[in-house]
Formats: C-alpha cells, sequence, structure tokens
C-alpha cells in the first residue's frame, strides 16, 4: 500500500521509489516542503492504512544518534512488557522514529516477539480445534515509524540507518534532521485529528462523540482548539526516553498542543535533564530561585552534554528546558510527569491512565459521555483501582455503573470481576439487563467458551460444535436440562419469567425478579467455568448459602463431564464454594442459633422448595452436614421432642429407660421429660406457623422469651399438641383466628408505642380459649396417652424398638435354622409371617418416602424388596413341596437368608452408632477399593497356579470335577494357609512308585495318580506360588488397609455425619410400631383414609392423623417465612465474610510485600555504594590535583622569593 503520487502528499515519484527500498510495508511520505499541508497528509494516511479505531495512542520520543545502554537491563524488559501489555489489553497505536536503532529497535524486538507467540498459537489453536475454526481474536499490532529519510540515506556524514522490519506502518519525512523532529511531532497530533474524523462519520463508532469537541469547552467559557479536543478524546501520550537536543524540541511541540508528556527518568541523556529540572522546578517554586535552578541545569546538561558547551548551545538548551516547564504548568491540568525507570515500568498501563486523566480540563473530564469512554477503557486495561478513584468519583449521577453494555461487557471479558462488584454494589437493576436474549447472547460472546461447547458436547453428542452459533433453544429448553443433569434441579430457569420481569410485567415482585435474574446470572458463570466471577457475584446473592451449595453441587455435577485434567480443579472449586457455605453458616451460628436453625428449616421456592440440609444431602456435601448446626438439628429431629432423665453415668443406660419406658408405659412419669428447651422453642415456631397458615402472618424470627406478643402468642396453644390440629382444643374457625390476630396486632403495636397495656377484650369463647386473656406462669402437664403417643413417635424411640423387634426375630429365625427340618413348621410360618409383614412396611415406606422426596435409593429398595418377596416364595414352595429338590438346599436356602438379615441389621443400625459408623465407612472402603484391587492383582497369580501346579504334581489324574475342585482349592486357599502336606513323602505312595516308564503311558512317579509328584521343579513353583503370595501380595493387602484406615480417618468422620440424616428421616418417617405390629399403624391409616374418602374427615386432618408426627414437624418448621430484613441480614454476613477473607489475605501477603521492599532498599542500597564509591574515586583525583597545585604554588611562590 503506498500513497497517491501528488505533489502534496507523497513528494514525487522519485521520491516514492526510494521509499519503496526502505520497507516493503504501506508507507506515506511527507515532502520537504515548509508549506506541506499536514492534515492531508495524515488523512491520507488514515485512509489508506485503513486502521482500526485506537483506544490509546503512545509516541516515542528518543535520540535518533544518540542512545545508550540501559544501566539496569531489567528496566528495559519491563518497558518491553509494559507496552505489549497494552497492545493486548486494547486498540494501541504505537509511533517512533521507526529506526533500526535504540529505542525503536527496542519496541520493533519486542513487537516482533509478541507477533512470533501470536503466529504460533493461532497455528496450534487450529490444529486443536480444526482449521475451520476461528481463532480468538486479538487486537491489531499498530506500530509506525514517522522516520526522517535523511538518517536513511546518511547525510550530515553519517552512516545510514535502516528502518525496523517489525514496525507495520511507515510515514517518511522528507527534510533536515533538525527540522523533521517538529513534523514528526506535528504528524502525530493530526493523525489524532484526522482519526476523529474519520470515526465521526462512521455509525455506532465507540468514538463517534462528536459533542465533545467544541461545546465541553465553551461551556466552560475557555478557549481550547478544536485540535486539543480532538486528542483528549483520543488519547495521545508522549514518553521520553533517553533523548538528544531534537527530543526536547518534539516534547515542547507536544506540550504545545496540550498532548500529556511522560518522561522516564532514569534511562539518562535528555530524559534525566528534563526530570531533573522539573522537579526542582517543581521543588523550589517561581521567584527568586529561577537563577539558581537556571544554574543548575546549565551544570547538568554540561555534565550529560558536554559538546553542548563546546558549540555554544548549552543557554539554548537551558532556556528551551525552561519553557518546556513553562507549558506544562496549567492552572487545571497536569501536562507533564516524571517516573522513575523500575521493574513497574511493566504496568505501563496503570501509568498512562493517571497522566491522562490529569491532562484533561475538568470540563471535558465531567462529562458522562467522557467519564464512559474512561471507564470502558480502564476496564480494558483492567485497572479497577483506577477506575474507582479516576472515574466513577466524577460521576455524580451513577451513569456508568447503571449502564447495561458496560454490565454486559464487564461480564464477558475475563478477569473484571473487580469492575462486576462495582456494578453490583452501584444497585445495577440486573432483571433489567437480563432476559432470554441477553443470557443467549452472553453465551454466545463469552471469552473462552471452549469448556461450555466441550460440555455441550457431552451431554449432547453431535448437536453442539465450536464452528457453530448457538440457537434459542439453548436458554429455553437445553440450559434446564444441563441444571438438572448436574444438580438434580428441574425447571430451575424460566425464561418466560425472566423476559417478563425485564419488561416490567413482574410474576411477583421486584425482588423476586431480582433475584431470579442473579440465579440465571450464576449459572451462566458457572457454565462457563468463571469461578471468580461466581465468587463475586455470590456477595450479592439474597441467600447466600443455598446459592453456594447450589454452586458447589454445579461445579461436582462439572467435574464429571470434563477432560481429566480439570477434574481435580473442578472438585477443589466445589469444596472452596462448599466451605463459603459452611464459614457463612458459622458465623451466623455463632452471632445467633435460632436464625441459623430458621434457615436449616427454610424451603427456598428458587430451589424447588429445598431446605439447605436436603441441598447439601443431595448434592452429597458432606462437609456442610457435618457442621455442628446441622448436626444439632439432626440430634432435635432424632430426639423428636423427648429427653431421658438421669445422669448419664447411671446403672441403668438411657437406652434401656427409654425402651423400658415404651414398652411398661408407666415409667414414662419419671424417666421421660417432655419439656426440652430446645425443643420448646421450636414448638412456639411451630404453633406461631400455625397461626400464620390460618391467618396469613408471616413472622421472620422466633418470638422473644420476654416479649409480651410472644407469649400471648404460646398461651394460645398451651393446651394441646402443637403439632396436632386435629386435637379440638386447636381446632377453632378462621373467623376466630383473624379475630385473635387482629387483638394481637392490637397488642404489639401499644408495645412499641410506650403506651401502657389496657385491658383487652377479645371476641374468643371464654369457655374454649381463657389462656388468651391470661398470662400463664406454668404450663399444664400433658396427658398419659399424649405422652405415649409423643414416645412412640420419637425417631430415636423408632430406632430402638425397631432395634428390639429385629433382635427378637433373628433369634427366633437363628432358632428355626438350626432345628432339624422335621421339627419346626410352626417357627417357619412364624419366620414367613414376620418376614412378609416386613416387605410389606419396607414397601409402604418406600412409596411414602418416594412421594414426599426424601433421601431414598429406590433401586436400591426395589432390589431389596425383590429379593426379599423371591426368598419368601421359594421357602415357602420348598417347605410347601419338599420333594422338589433335596432338604439340605432348602436348609441352605434359610441359612443363605439368615446371613443376608444379619447383615442387613449392621447396614440399617450400626451407622447411627459414632464409633461404629465410621468404622463401618472404612471396611466398606477397604473391601470395595483395597481388596477390589487386590483380587485384581492376584488372580493372574492364582489362575496361573491353578494349572501349572495341578499339571506338574498330579499328572496322570483323570480330567473331571475333582480336577478342577482340587486345583482351585489348592490355588485360592493358599492365601489362607499353605499345603505343605503336599510336598512330603509319604509310605503309601512310595510303595506304589514305578521305576520302569519305558512300557507304560505314565507321566507321574507313581502307580497311584492321587500321590504328588514330587522334585525341583514341584518345589521350585510352590515355593514362588507362596512367596508371590503370602509374603508379598498378602503383606501388600495389610499395608492397603493399613493406608485406608490412615487415609479416611478424618473422611469417615464427615462420611457418617452425612449419612446420619438419611438414617434419622428414614426412621422419622417409619411407622410408630415395628414389624410385625406395623399392621395395625397401616390398618388405623387405610380406616382415616376411607373415612376421608367418605368425608366424614377433613383432609387436613386426616393429614394430621396418618402423617408421622416427626414429619409434622419437619414441615412446620420449613413454614416459616422469612422478611427482607432477613434477606439482608444474609447478605450483610456474606460481605462481612469476603471482607474477612480479603484482610485475611493481604495479612497473608504482608511478608512478601516486606521481602520486595527490603530486596529493593538493598538494591537501592547498592547502587549507593556503588555511586558512593566513585564519588570517593573522583574526591582522591581531586584531592590529589589540589596537592599537586598547591605544591606547584608553593614552588613558583619559593622561586619568587
Amino acid at each position: 500500500m503506498e500513497s497517491e503520487v501528488t505533489p502534496n502528499t507523497a513528494g514525487g515519484s522519485s521520491s516514492r521509489d526510494r521509499s519503496s527500498t526502505w520497507t516493503s510495508k504501506p508507507f506515506v511520505v511527507v515532502p520537504n516542503d515548509d508549506a506541506v499541508n499536514l492534515p492531508e497528509i495524515a488523512a491520507a494516511a488514515v485512509k489508506q492504512f485503513a486502521l482500526s479505531s485506537p483506544d490509546i495512542i503512545l509516541t516515542f520520543v528518543s535520540g535518533t544518534r544518540a542512545f545508550g545502554t540501559w544501566k539496569n537491563e531489567d528496566h528495559r524488559a519491563a518497558l518491553q512488557k509494559g507496552i505489549i501489555k497494552i497492545i493486548n489489553a486494547c486498540e494501541t497505536w504505537i509511533l517512533d522514529a521507526g529506526l533500526d536503532y535504540g529505542l525503536s529497535r527496542m519496541i520493533g524486538n519486542a513487537v516482533r516477539d509478541e507477533q512470533r507467540y501470536r503466529k504460533s498459537r493461532k497455528e496450534y489453536e487450529m490444529f486443536a480445534k480444526g482449521h475451520q475454526q476461528q481463532p480468538h481474536s486479538r487486537h491489531s499490532v499498530v506500530l509506525m515509524g514517522i522516520t526522517a529519510t535523511a538518517l536513511l540515506e546518511g547525510k550530515s556524514d553519517q552512516d545510514p540507518l535502516g528502518t525496523d522490519p517489525s514496525h507495520t506502518h511507515f510515514i517518511f519525512v522528507n527534510g533536515p534532521v533538525e527540522a523533521v523532529a517538529t513534523r514528526q511531532a506535528n504528524l502525530a497530533v493530526e493523525l489524532v485529528h484526522q482519526t476523529m474524523h474519520v470515526l465521526q462519520k462512521i455509525p455506532n463508532s465507540p468514538s463517534n462523540v462528536p459533542d465533545l469537541a467544541i461545546p465541553s469547552s465553551a461551556a466552560a467559557g475557555e478557549n481550547v482548539s478544536e485540535k486539543l479536543a480532538q486528542h483528549e478524546q483520543i488519547p495521545l501520550v508522549a514518553m521520553l526516553v533517553q533523548g538528544d537536543e531534537t527530543a526536547l524540541d518534539m516534547v515542547e511541540i507536544y506540550l504545545k498542543h496540550g498532548v500529556p508528556v511522560l518522561v522516564v527518568k532514569g534511562t539518562g541523556l535528555m530524559a534525566d535533564v528534563l526530570a531533573f529540572a522539573f522537579e526542582e522546578c517543581k521543588e523550589l517554586g517561581p521567584g527568586p530561585h529561577l537563577e539558581k535552578l537556571r544554574l543548575d541545569m546549565t551544570k547538568h546538561i554540561g555534565r550529560i552534554f558536554p559538546a553542548s558547551v563546546a558549540d555554544g548551545s548549552l543557554e539554548n538548551l537551558c532556556e528551551k528546558l525552561l519553557k518546556c516547564i513553562g507549558l506544562a504548568k496549567q492552572p487545571d491540568k497536569e501536562l507533564m510527569s516524571v517516573i522513575a525507570s523500575s521493574e513497574y515500568l511493566s504496568d505501563l498501563d496503570s501509568i498512562v491512565l493517571p497522566v491522562i486523566f490529569a491532562a484533561r480540563s475538568p470540563s471535558l473530564n465531567a462529562l458522562p459521555q467522557q467519564i464512559s469512554k474512561d471507564f470502558l477503557l480502564t476496564m480494558k486495561l483492567n485497572r479497577p483501582n483506577l477506575a474507582r478513584a479516576n472515574v466513577l468519583r466524577r460521576d455524580y449521577d451513577g451513569v456508568v455503573l447503571a449502564n447495561n453494555e458496560l454490565f454486559e461487557k464487564a461480564l464477558l471479558w475475563l478477569g473484571r470481576e473487580s469492575f462486576v462488584e462495582e456494578f453490583m454494589e452501584g444497585d445495577i437493576a440486573v432483571h433489567k439487563f437480563l432476559n432470554h436474549s441477553s443470557l443467549l447472547r452472553l453465551f454466545r460472546l463469552a471469552d473462552n467458551r471452549d469448556f461450555f461447547v466441550a460440555l455441550l458436547e457431552d451431554i449432547f453428542p453431535g448437536r453442539f460444535s465450536q464452528n457453530e452459533s448457538f440457537e434459542e433453544s439453548l436458554v429455553t429448553v437445553d440450559l434446564n436440562l444441563i441444571i438438572q443433569q448436574l444438580t438434580t434441579l428441574p425447571k430451575f430457569l424460566s425464561m418466560h419469567e425472566l423476559s417478563s420481569n425485564y419488561f416490567g410485567l413482574y410474576a411477583h415482585d421486584a425482588f423476586v425478579a431480582e433475584r431470579k435474574a442473579m440465579n440465571a446470572l450464576m449459572v451462566w458463570a458457572v457454565l462457563m467455568n468463571r469461578f471468580s466471577l461466581a465468587e463475586t457475584l455470590l456477595k450479592f446473592c439474597e441467600d447466600p448459602i443455598p446459592m453456594a451449595l447450589f454452586v458447589s453441587a454445579m461445579f461436582r455435577g462439572l467435574s464429571g463431564h470434563c477432560d481429566a485434567s480439570l477434574t481435580t480443579k473442578l472438585h477443589e472449586q466445589s469444596r472452596n464454594f462448599s466451605m463459603k457455605a459452611i464459614d457463612i453458616l458459622d458465623m451466623s451460628y455463632r452471632e445467633s442459633s435460632e436464625r441459623t436453625f430458621d434457615l436449616l428449616n427454610q424451603k427456598f421456592a428458587d430451589f424447588n422448595n429445598k431446605t439447605p440440609i436436603k441441598m447439601a444431602y443431595e448434592s452429597e456435601n458432606k462437609f456442610f452436614l457435618a457442621h455442628e448446626s446441622c448436626q444439632i438439628w439432626l440430634t432435635r429431629l432424632w430426639e423428636g421432642g423427648i429427653k431421658v432423665y438421669g445422669p448419664t453415668d447411671s446403672l441403668i443406660p438411657s437406652e434401656a429407660k427409654l425402651i423400658i419406658s415404651a414398652l411398661l408405659l408407666f415409667p414414662i412419669n419419671f424417666w421421660i421429660q417432655f419439656d426440652s428447651k430446645e425443643f420448646l422453642k421450636h414448638q412456639e415456631a411451630d404453633n406461631a406457623a400455625d397461626i400464620n397458615e390460618n391467618g396469613s402472618l408471616h413472622n421472620d424470627v422466633p418470638l422473644e422469651q420476654d416479649d409480651p406478643v410472644g407469649r400471648l402468642l404460646r398461651n394460645i396453644s398451651r393446651h394441646g399438641d402443637p403439632m396436632d390440629l386435629s386435637s379440638p382444643k386447636n381446632n377453632e374457625t378462621s373467623e376466630a383466628t383473624l379475630q385473635k390476630l387482629e387483638d394481637l396486632s392490637l397488642l404489639e403495636s401499644r408495645l412499641v408505642s410506650g403506651k401502657p397495656t389496657e385491658p383487652l377484650s377479645l371476641n374468643v369463647p371464654r369457655k374454649r380459649a381463657p389462656p388468651v386473656i391470661r398470662y400463664h406462669r406454668r404450663r399444664k402437664a400433658l396427658p398419659f396417652w399424649r405422652k405415649v403417643y409423643y414416645l412412640w413417635s420419637a425417631p430415636r424411640t423408632k430406632f430402638w424398638m425397631f432395634q428390639l423387634f429385629y433382635w427378637v426375630y433373628l433369634a427366633i429365625f437363628s432358632i428355626a435354622v438350626i432345628l432339624p427340618s422335621c421339627n419346626k413348621t410352626h417357627l417357619d410360618a412364624v419366620i414367613f409371617i414376620w418376614t412378609a409383614f416386613g416387605v410389606i412396611e419396607l414397601g409402604l415406606r418406600t412409596a411414602y418416602q418416594a412421594r414426599h422426596d426424601f433421601p431414598v435409593s429406590i433401586r436400591r429398595r426395589v432390589i431389596e424388596i425383590v429379593v426379599t418377596i423371591v426368598f419368601v416364595l421359594a421357602a415357602v414352595i420348598l417347605r410347601r413341596y419338599s420333594g422338589l429338590v433335596r432338604p439340605l438346599y432348602t436348609r441352605a436356602l434359610f441359612a443363605t437368608g439368615l446371613l443376608y438379615m444379619y447383615y442387613r441389621m449392621i447396614s440399617v443400625f450400626f451407622p447411627m452408632n459414632p464409633d461404629l459408623g465410621p468404622t463401618l465407612y472404612r471396611i466398606k472402603r477397604m473391601i470395595l477399593v483395597d481388596f477390589v484391587s487386590f483380587v485384581r492383582l492376584a488372580f493372574p497369580f492364582i489362575l496361573a497356579n491353578l494349572f501349572v501346579l495341578q499339571a506338574v504334581m498330579y499328572p496322570d489324574v483323570p480330567f473331571g470335577v475333582e480336577t478342577w475342585r482340587q486345583g482351585f482349592h489348592r490355588a485360592f486357599f493358599t492365601l489362607f494357609t499353605a499345603f505343605i502336606q503336599e510336598i512330603d513323602y509319604t509310605p503309601r505312595c512310595e510303595a506304589t512308585r514305578i521305576f520302569n516308564h519305558s512300557d507304560t503311558c505314565w507321566t507321574g512317579d507313581y502307580a497311584d495318580h492321587t500321590c504328588p509328584t514330587l522334585g525341583v521343579i514341584s518345589y521350585v513353583l510352590n515355593i514362588q506360588y507362596w512367596i508371590i503370595m503370602r509374603l508379598i501380595l498378602m503383606v501388600l493387602l495389610s499395608a492397603l488397609f493399613a493406608a485406608t484406615m490412615i487415609k479416611v480417618k478424618e473422611d469417615a468422620e464427615y462420611i457418617f455425619k452425612y449419612q446420619r440424616y438419611s438414617t434419622v428421616l428414614d426412621f422419622a418417617s417409619r411407622s410408630a410400631l415395628p414389624p410385625p405390629l406395623s399392621v395395625v399403624g397401616y390398618l388405623f391409616d387405610w380406616i382415616v383414609a376411607c373415612c376421608a374418602r367418605t368425608k366424614r374427615i377433613d383432609p387436613g386432618h386426616r393429614k394430621q392423623l396418618t402423617q408421622p408426627r416427626s414429619i409434622k414437624l419437619i414441615d412446620r418448621r420449613s413454614a416459616v417465612i422469612r422478611s427482607n430484613e432477613s434477606y439482608s441480614y444474609w447478605m450483610g454476613l456474606t460481605k462481612e465474610y469476603y471482607r474477612k477473607k480479603a484482610e485475611e489475605e493481604r495479612e497473608r501477603k504482608v511478608p512478601a510485600e516486606q521481602l520486595k521492599k527490603i530486596n529493593a532498599l538493598s538494591a537501592e542500597q547498592s547502587t549507593l555504594r556503588g555511586e558512593l564509591a566513585v564519588l570517593g574515586e573522583k574526591l582522591k583525583q581531586l584531592e590529589g590535583t589540589c596537592t599537586t597545585l598547591l605544591d606547584f604554588e608553593k614552588a613558583r611562590f619559593s622561586a619568587a622569593e
């Protein structure tokens, strides 16, 4: 690409021909003419280069011939790294001299390495994802050289220089080197001006903001040129690195145009001189110090540029320096900044941004359009601290944080979690941003969506690929299927409700709409594997603990659909969110335990009306369920509101007291306690929940003990079972309940206002509710029959009664098995009937648990029921028709059934024991993991030696079943004992030894084929087998068991506490009577169902009569609805948790930061020592010179005398 050959732009065809020999890159030539139209040149360059819209333009000013080596190569590498970092973060134009020398070569080398990396990365992506896959788009590299042709032609008696091959565009300027410098600076400003003109003509251009030019200045009454306003819209920053006299001229031109100049002190030459002058002037200030500053600058220039002393340009340079400093001083701007050369140059963007903001006029900085552009620029460069300090503090109206487009970019771009947090802190309405279309756009436009596409390909094989755009069905249909497969939650998101909320057609209210939108946004973040973004969003969730459990379950589910290299990372992320839920729960538990239990009881509509404990169990989150509060919740449910009197060291164990009380009933009065404080609080909350259901009153927190309204509520239901609405004393009409609520509201308003409470005339029949009027100090004793009902309904009682009856069943079964077959007909009938009742109870319980979504494995239960039914039928048939098979087989069937029942007892009752439960898990791990691995390893040895030893030791045994039995017996049982007797010589076998084998077809040494043939081969084969099996593999199995015991010691405790939930709920949902008495309870339920069908009993009463009391406790506790105050509490608690974590992280980083500062001070100290050593040498030289001069003067004075 070349410029048009016109007198004003290209300088003639001869000039163009010479330029073509300097570079093959696109170029434009500026003729050597003082009347040249630079705006036309810049316009031609912008038009012909067809470059993308820049976000930042950096122009580097340095020397063309005077360029020294860096004092510290790490600083040079840091500057290169900082330049590449800006290029990769946003659209950046880099302008320099374009020479294969000095700073231009250094920048070109950095750009060359970056282009090579991009090329290799592109080839890798094309190879890994297919040739049709488009690689990720990256910002273009624009390295433009504004080059003096005099330097390329070698004029002024100097060797010619070449152009840097890594530059992408060139503007060649004809003329002498001294005059070219000002043209270079003016061209850089004109490029910005012409670029703005081009962008203003493009619709929807990101830089198309024409109203920022003149109106911003005019509004403030300022006289600012249009070019000045243009370069303020496209940030242009000049960086001075080293440099000579011509560099100072360029700095002066930039300052005249209002372009900020960044001086890198410590690089040497003119940069150090200008930095010294600027800092000294800034420190001394205007006034009488000017002459001193001029003298100091003269010395400094003379030392760095000794040639200026010889040619008399020292004073001229000093005047230029003072002029530049004067131009940099603006009343409302800072046009010059000085930074020290250091390793922090790698963060060049964080250095340039404050310079850009400080160089603008306040009126321009205050415009909403400019604030939005500045915020977008800081977001591209990922500098949230600068955005907060320099941009958002100017946004008084909150325009930026309410911009949905900027919020979408913050979500889409990787690593912008801090900006997302700023938006969320700014109270952006997420439901006004997110609908089904915007959610689909997030999936389509997200950075690095490879993980999500791989997930789709695994879940929906053949439907999705990298090259295809996602269809609308992804969010309307497939998204819920993905969530259900990962977390078992069906229909988690409703796109119809999401879009309705977006348009203001709320299904509930704005708060629910916001929560639904946050749920959808969290799902998107997790599916994109944006762990940090999910952490940020969790801070602003109304239900942080359920959401953390949900996200943990999603990451756990994702680990099963990804590459093995990501599985460990996803498990860690799942564990991380699980720990967040635990930490927040622990903070709440330490502050308010009752509020914590309210949360654990709460059913969340967004998560399919599941409680946090149930969510944790279904997602196999054993760590959450192992928390102290969850275990206390389970213990309260396990106890069922009863406690056993007496000290723990009593001669009669509490379990024995419980069983005796349940069987004999009369010990209930002195061994069983029903007014447990912990359970009473829940009863009172349940009573309030009863009133809530009837009167539409929702309480958020439990009522305090000293609250008169709370006491009044408690007295309403003192005289009956709070969980039994069938009690006639609690069976009130809705009108009476509403009247009670009105009276309670009146009483509460008087208490709040501080007025004395007058007696209330409650419109409730006095004969039915006298407790409503009076405050009772003591609780009326429960009727005895209700105590019995409470005792037998407690899961703890059911556990011991079921176990007791099961032991009786096993005892009868064991006797039936061991007695002779002809004398146990009646016992067999008892076993059959008892087992049948047990199967019926198990089947009905499984159906009930499945219908009420209990944690139960339906498949395992079905297998158990089928196996038991098959056993009962087979046993009945074989006992009835004894001639079908041998009686021994029938007896073996009974023995197998008895063995199964004993093993079943271990799996049902032992897991509740805090000692046996973890031990059972360890045994299970040893069997299913270690022993299976051992068997897989030992099986080849067993199989090989089965044939080898049989063939060598018994070569003449006839082939048959006995051969297989004998080989298997020897090979397998060597695991437990060594068959030493087989390799002993016996007299019986020696009597049949064969001495001549020539006339018989016989292989062994003995005529009796049952005698083992012994010899060296037999000994060697047996010894190697015994060594492998007895000394190696068995020892290895013991080592595996020991390692498992150590490895799963802590995990076993978590597993025990996790499985305790399913066991407690299993016994809570069981009937009060164990088999075979359970038939009585189910007959009662069937009678109640029949009465309800004939409308003799109300359906609500039927539920109260038939539902287990423990389940009623769960349902009532879950019915409490929380208020907005509770949501604010949990959100505030989450933010406090994150604040503490951030503080801990800062404290953790303090030692590293201190070490870094110490190293920097040590390096600076070493540098100062070197400088002091040089000064010492110079002082010695000066001292020697002074001594010589003194001696010379003394000698001359002596001669004169």
